[in-house]
């Protein structure tokens, strides 16, 4: 049986496809059953050759699809395709299920050993979906602080870059002497999102960093992912953006190297975490999106309904630190609520500041 190095190394070598309709695939085994495979994007693709497999839980059942696969100058086949992302570590991760594939007998009972393997995949799907998550709600944060930067007078930039706590787990994203901020970022086309707790949707009662909270922004950002564009955002370019914008107004090296480990913790407790520099390249923090929308949302307006803490209060039986619920803002609220633009918003959450 093919060892689990062996198949990484095969991995190594399956370049990515030149046309979106055909595919240069490297069998695993002389029983061509399990093929690899990488798409034009470089995602790589492990492709289970035979009759369809209908997969029993959900997210498995979402990631596969059964195919015609077509071949430069060979035959075509029918095959399962199942997609992973273009992250790194998803090499390891292919290499690990067809080894357990053909572990457990893929060359003579493909829909047994994929009933067996099965829990693998999904778990493997899972972790894709946190880490996408992560991505989104970095480039949705940096994308504030570089609007606050930009806009920020030059001897306000240190005060902006210190205000961001939502790299650690903390009560707001953003703490701006006494002006809150949290950040909220979807690839949907509405500001939906889930909230943890009421705190996210209300100004804090009680003093933070020794200051009460007098405003607090909600601030709703759409993403859209493109490939192949000119000049799209990502997590390096933004990065790029916020210590150019440090260095020539004055920040030390210390203050540079804080502000990189602080972006290096966000989502380093899901074992993601961005290094810039050493992860430049990685295509999950290098991927593209364009903003859809970008607005802010004053919580203190009482034409928001959303559950708010003296909702919970009066249930005497609700702890009130477990309530999660979705909220589905509008996309306006009343006269000037939201605040509309990354420009606009920065100039709103500056202006509040005491």
């Amino acid at each position: 049986m093919k060892s689990y190095e062996s198949v990484r190394q095969l991995i190594e070598s399956v370049p990515i496809a030149t046309s979106a309709g055909v595919r240069d695939v490297r069998w695993v085994t002389d029983a061509h059953v399990v093929g690899l495979s990488r798409d034009p994007d470089g995602h790589v693709e492990v492709f289970m050759a035979g009759s369809e497999i209908v997969p029993v839980t959900a997210a498995v059942r979402d990631a596969i699809e059964f195919r015609v696969v077509h071949r430069e100058g060979l035959p075509s086949f029918d095959a399962n395709r199942l997609a992973l992302p273009a992250l790194m570590h998803f090499d390891q991760v292919a290499a690990f299920i067809c080894t357990e594939l053909l572990r457990n007998g893929a060359d003579t009972s493909l829909q047994s050993a994929f009933a067996k393997t099965e829990p693998i995949i999904e778990l493997a799907i899972e972790r894709f979906r946190v880490s996408h998550q992560i991505v989104v709600g970095l480039t949705g944060e940096l994308l504030l602080l570089e609007a606050l930067c930009r806009g920020a007078a030059d001897a306000q930039v240190g005060r902006v870059i210190g205000s961001w706590d939502g790299w650690k787990r903390s009560s707001r994203d953003f703490d701006l002497e006494g002006v809150g901020v949290e950040v909220k970022t979807t690839t949907g086309n509405t500001s939906t999102h889930f909230v943890e707790g009421v705190h996210q949707v209300e100004r804090n009662s009680d003093s933070v960093n020794g200051q009460l909270e007098h405003h607090f922004f909600l601030v709703s950002i759409g993403l859209q992912a493109v490939g192949g564009y000119e000049d799209p955002i990502n997590v390096p370019w933004l990065v790029d953006r916020i210590l150019e914008r440090m260095r020539t107004t004055g920040s030390d090296e210390s203050a540079v190297g804080e502000f990189l480990y602080r972006v290096s913790e966000y989502g380093s407790d899901s074992g993601v975490g961005y290094k810039h520099g050493t992860q430049t390249p990685d295509p999950a923090f290098a991927a593209g999106f364009l903003t859809t929308f970008f607005r802010a949302y004053d919580m203190g307006d009482e034409a928001i309904q959303v559950l708010r803490r003296q909702d919970v209060s009066v249930r005497a039986h609700v702890d009130i630190g477990s309530v999660n619920f979705r909220i589905d803002l509008p996309a306006i609220v009343s006269l000037g609520n939201p605040i509309v633009g990354a420009n606009q918003v920065a100039s709103a959450i500056l202006g509040a500041l005491s």
